[in-house]
């Protein structure tokens, strides 16, 4: 993905499996012991993911 800004509710395809995925919110986690933005997004069976904002930007892609 190459912007920085996150579309919520937007599809985005995983570079690697190349399934969809879509975010449906900001949240933050612990990452070493630092909080960290990140992105709880859904796959198309409602599973629900997180994982941090910038590992997300790095493996997904906005779907066109």
């Amino acid at each position: 993905m190459k912007e920085k800004n996150l579309q919520l509710h937007k599809e985005y395809i995983h570079y690697k499996n190349l399934k969809t995925y879509i975010p449906i919110n900001f949240c933050k986690i612990q990452e070493n012991d630092t909080w960290v933005e990140a992105i709880l997004y859904k796959a198309d069976d409602e599973s629900l993911y997180v994982r941090s904002k910038a590992e997300f930007i790095k493996k997904f892609s906005l779907k066109n």
